[in-house]
Parts: structure tokens; C-alpha cells; sequence
């Protein structure tokens, strides 16, 4: 009779577990496709278009609140500085007010836009046709730090938008990494597969890691293109690159590296959550788990898509959107799965690929997509 009781409630939990769904909630739809990744912040939705629109939502309903229209594409997540939101757009970088739009100052780079000419494409402001990936600033103590494409991360002051700091990467390699400050050590990496490490306080660079040794294979490969994390005097990223490469944020030099078999760029941001780092994967098509200490792998999840975005992570789930990155027209998914296993417990199929990050707030769950629509999906 007890072995029955304990047999039930298992069964009771399993079906518990695997009967949540991904359900549409609201879809707003902009002016063009959405490859930045939504800024959440109390109630509202903070994310631009390919357009140049960028838009406020309410995160409840969808519905907007305020846009502004600028002349390029914004394809990077917004950052929140103070009172107000700083953005890109297409070498412009604009600071506006976090309540209506109303633009406090703009840096502009003066550059000629990139045009990559492939079959009967062009590809404005974008370096190759997979260039989809742009600088997210990031706030500290006053300064606005971004990394741009005429190779300069630039440090600008948040109240004037002059320009405080800047240092500029050999050869004038294009900067499409995120730059993270911590303990006033700044980090960023650049197109060539160089990861830089500066100090802020002597305004000396400390050191600087190429990572990767061969000639390269192809034109694409090596870009450093993520976010940067530190767990554990570890420094995490992803890059164009078949190796996930863990360098020591002393000295640079690699702790551990994780090869693709399958020789896919491990290109997405990574997160680490309870002592595992999940980051995805480019044409291996995975969602992938470690140990972040030592590099032993926890476990994998192969979804069949490109995954170039930051995955939402949460005591129960991993959350990551996927799509075509060779058409992006093509269909997307968007997966929930179960965070200790990589169990897949739902989807939600999407019209066209999806390379915008989820956010997650509560149980909704927001994103951008490349059929020119805002999504909140509710796990239900």
C-alpha cells in the first residue's frame, strides 16, 4: 500500500512537471524585425527594431507606451543608466529618458555604414551576413562602457555623453563583445578572437589573450561576440569559435576549453546558475551545461537551431530561442527545459527564427523575433 501511495505521487509530480506549456500571452508588432534583446525594467519593455525604432512597452499587455525613430538598425539589448535607457543605433548611440523617449544627448562615430555585398544581399552596417551580434553597453561609476565598430571601446560620461575613456584595439579590430567592469578591471574582446583586460585605476592594460592559435579556417571564424561573466576568477564568453576558451581573469591565460566535435561556434552569452554554466551553440544546434570550474559537461540538449542568445535560467527552467541563422525567414522555437536534466518539457513554434535573448519576468516570457513581432509568452 505505501509502495502504491509513493508510485502515485510520482506519477502525480511527472505529470505536473511535464504538462507545462508555452502559451502566447501578447504579440506587438513593430516595423521591422527584432534582433535585440528586450530591457526589462518594472513594468516595462524597453527594445528597438531593425528599423530604428525603439519602443516602451507595457510588459503586462504588450501594448505601447512611447516610441522614438532614429536613421539604423538596433540590434543590441538597451542599458539602464539611472533615469534613463542608452542604446545603438547603427554607430549612433543615443541616451533618452527612461519616461517618455525624449533623447538627453547622442555620440555618433561619424562612420561610413558597413555594406557586405553576398548573392543578391546587402548587409548595411554589418561586417559579414552573421554580424548580428552588437556591443552591450555597460554602467559604472558615471560611465557608460561600449564597444563600437571602428575598433575604440569607448567610456562615455553619462551625464554629457563626452567621451572620458577609449582604447583602441590592434589593428582597429571592430569591438561586438560586451564589455563588463569588474573590480575596475575593464573586459572586452574584438572581431579578431583577442580578449583584452584593462585596468581602469593605473589605465594600463593588464593583458591580452588571442584565442585561438591557427590560421583561420574560414573569414567568419574567431570573433569574440558575447557577453562577458566571471564566476570564480574565471572569465566566460562566447565567440565564433569551435573551443569554449575559460581564461583566468589574472592573467588570461586558459583554465579549461571545451571543443565542438561537431566544430560549431560556441557563440552564445553565457549564464551561470547553482554552480553550472548553460551557454548555446551555433550549428551543433545545442544548449549546452558545465561544470564551470573544471569544464566537465553536465549535459546537452540539441534543439535542431542556431543559438546565438543568452538563455533565461531559473531555479526549474532554461529558457533559449533558436532560428536559421542562414535564413533567418525560416521557422524558430522557442524551448523550456527542465534546468538540472536539459529535459525538454515544452515549445512554442515561431514563423520565423528568434535571435533575441528571452527575459523573464515571473512567469512571462519576452523576446524579440525576426517576423517583425514582439512576444510575451506565459509558461502555464
Amino acid at each position: 500500500m505505501k509502495h502504491t501511495f509513493l508510485c502515485l505521487l510520482l506519477c502525480i509530480v511527472t505529470i505536473s512537471v511535464s504538462s507545462q506549456t508555452l502559451e502566447l500571452d501578447w504579440k506587438f508588432e513593430a516595423t521591422d524585425s527584432v534582433l535585440a534583446s528586450p530591457l526589462l525594467h518594472e513594468e516595462t519593455v524597453f527594445i528597438g527594431d531593425q528599423s530604428g525604432v525603439f519602443f516602451a512597452l507595457d510588459i503586462k499587455s504588450g501594448k505601447e507606451k512611447w516610441r522614438i525613430e532614429t536613421e539604423g538598425n538596433i540590434q543590441a539589448k538597451a542599458t539602464l543608466v539611472g533615469d534613463n535607457i542608452f542604446f545603438e543605433s547603427a554607430n549612433v548611440f543615443y541616451l533618452v529618458d527612461i519616461k517618455n523617449g525624449k533623447t538627453q544627448w547622442t555620440f555618433d562615430l561619424e562612420m561610413e555604414p558597413f555594406v557586405f555585398k553576398y548573392k543578391e544581399y546587402e548587409w548595411p552596417y554589418k561586417i559579414d551576413p552573421y554580424d548580428d551580434k552588437r556591443s552591450i553597453a555597460f554602467f559604472h561609476d558615471g560611465i557608460i562602457y561600449v564597444g563600437s565598430g571602428n575598433g575604440n571601446v569607448y567610456g562615455l560620461n553619462a551625464g554629457n555623453g563626452k567621451v572620458e575613456f577609449s582604447y583602441q584595439t590592434e589593428g582597429n579590430s571592430p569591438i561586438r563583445s560586451s564589455p563588463l567592469v569588474s573590480e575596475d578591471v575593464l573586459y572586452f574582446g574584438d572581431w579578431e578572437g583577442n580578449v583584452y583586460a584593462y585596468s581602469l585605476n593605473s589605465n594600463t592594460l593588464l593583458w591580452k589573450k588571442k584565442t585561438y592559435r591557427q590560421a583561420k579556417p574560414y573569414g567568419t571564424f574567431g570573433g569574440v561576440v558575447s557577453e562577458f561573466l566571471i564566476y570564480d576568477e574565471l572569465l566566460f564568453f562566447g565567440a565564433r569559435n569551435f573551443m569554449l576558451n575559460v581564461l583566468d581573469i589574472s592573467s588570461g591565460e586558459k583554465v579549461w576549453t571545451y571543443t565542438d566535435a561537431q566544430q560549431g561556434w560556441v557563440i552564445g552569452d553565457p549564464v551561470i546558475y547553482k554552480d553550472t554554466l548553460y551557454i548555446g551553440g551555433s550549428d551543433n544546434h545545442s544548449m549546452l551545461a558545465f561544470d564551470p570550474k573544471i569544464g566537465r559537461p553536465v549535459w546537452s540538449q540539441n534543439g535542431g537551431k542556431n543559438i546565438y542568445t543568452k538563455p533565461a535560467v531559473t531555479e526549474k527552467w532554461v529558457i533559449y530561442t533558436s532560428g536559421n541563422g542562414y535564413n533567418p525567414k525560416d521557422s524558430g522555437i522557442v524551448f523550456l527545459l527542465d534546468r538540472k536534466t536539459g529535459e525538454e518539457i515544452s515549445t512554442y513554434a515561431l514563423p520565423n527564427g528568434s535571435f533575441s535573448s528571452p527575459k523573464i519576468s515571473g512567469d512571462l516570457i519576452i523576446f524579440g523575433c525576426y517576423d517583425k513581432h514582439v512576444y510575451g509568452l506565459r509558461i502555464k
